[in-house]
């Protein structure tokens, strides 16, 4: 049998927090007709930025994460907010939190976080030429510190797991295999 959407009967709020809203979606199984629960995660859209500067180093962040309890190595990025466009969003979050800023932005990419119960999308773009150009603007919960690292040992971090954000290590990869034409 060939997969297809499943039929959704009923779709409600179960729990609405500052960051996401959990849902419970019931739909109908193609292949018994039978409702089925699953639970889902309603996420805003996410952007992520590499930011590249002029001597070929990659501007990365440094933060505690509540999920994991543990410092992370990212990309510099967050949540679009209502109204923005990916892009602006990106160089919002890049100025934010670096102060960093650059005239040259391409799209990459975008991703599904994860499909299964998630229905956001994550963007992500690379800012060549960044330059330090402004003062940071740390939302209310974030405590970061900036990380310069030449741009060619990125794919090293990611194997060795010192990047270990899943999207973050998508995306760089991803930057790779497209400039390296794979």
């Amino acid at each position: 049998m060939t997969p297809v959407v499943w039929p959704l009967v009923k779709d409600e709020s179960v729990l609405k927090t500052p960051i996401f809203e959990v849902r419970r979606n019931v739909c109908q199984s193609p292949k018994d007709g039978q409702d089925k629960g699953f639970f889902v995660l309603d996420c805003p859209d996410w952007v992520q930025v590499l930011p590249i500067t002029e001597d070929g180093r990659a501007v990365l962040v440094r933060q505690f994460r509540q999920g994991t309890r543990a410092l992370s190595l990212e990309l510099p990025g967050g949540v679009i907010e209502k109204g923005q466009e990916p892009l602006e969003a990106g160089q919002r979050e890049l100025r934010e939190e670096t102060g960093y800023t650059s005239e040259s932005w391409r799209h990459m990419a975008s991703f599904k976080p994860n499909p299964a119960v998630n229905t956001n999308t994550a963007h992500f773009f690379v800012a060549e030429k960044a330059r330090l150009t402004d003062s940071t603007e740390f939302d209310e919960n974030e405590d970061i510190e900036l990380v310069l690292v030449d741009l060619k040992e990125l794919p090293g971090m990611v194997l060795r797991g010192e990047i270990d954000h899943a999207i973050m290590s998508a995306a760089i990869s991803f930057y790779f295999m497209k400039e390296k034409g794979c």
